[in-house]
């Protein structure tokens, strides 16, 4: 497999994030780029549901296998465990520490809104303040955003824990079975 250089992977993300801005500009680009992270996580689900299915099919093989087994879960908590960190970790470096940014971000945009609509009235410069109220309009927009995707990341975050807590159950099982039959060869 070849690596991309630094510079040809800043190019693609540079790329990507300019692809995504202009997808993010139209109704139908924010539903596209919705449909396809729907579509993604359906994929990943049934890809963790069939590796799911083939640790519980591989249960009922010979106990020779469970001692693979056992390490393929401990991999697979590692990947889920790292995996729900990386999410964690970006959702907290967009967020404050006290959750409260995405709120404070919008009563910011609110306010000055709210305040250009205000200056518009009195003589003072109607379309500097046509161009804050544009302005505060996109970021509040830009803030939903982030907030509902705040909410998405914690989500994920919870259906890993879940699948965490599903895997510990299955470990215990395999460690089980793995000391009954120690227990019988001895």
């Amino acid at each position: 497999m070849q690596r991309l250089s630094p510079a040809a992977s800043e190019d693609s993300e540079t790329e990507y994030r300019a692809i995504e801005a202009a997808l993010l500009e139209s109704a139908r680009g924010r539903w596209f780029l919705a449909e396809h992270g729907r579509r993604a996580r359906r994929l990943d689900s049934a890809l963790l549901e069939d590796a799911i299915g083939r640790l519980q099919s591989s249960l009922r093989q010979p106990p020779a296998l469970l001692g693979q087994l056992r390490s393929e879960i401990e991999d697979l908590k590692i990947h889920l465990s790292e995996t729900r960190a990386t999410m964690l970790a970006k959702a907290s470096a967009v967020g404050s520490s006290e959750g409260q940014q995405p709120q404070q971000i919008l009563k910011a945009a609110e306010d000055i809104h709210d305040i250009a609509w205000s200056l518009q009235a009195n003589p003072f410069d109607p379309k500097g303040c046509e161009e804050i109220a544009r302005n505060a309009g996109r970021l509040y927009v830009l803030s939903q955003s982030q907030a509902i995707e705040s909410e998405r990341t914690l989500k994920t975050a919870q259906a890993i824990d879940s699948a965490a807590a599903r895997l510990d159950a299955l470990l215990e099982t395999v460690i089980h079975e793995l000391q009954i039959d120690s227990a019988a060869a001895g």
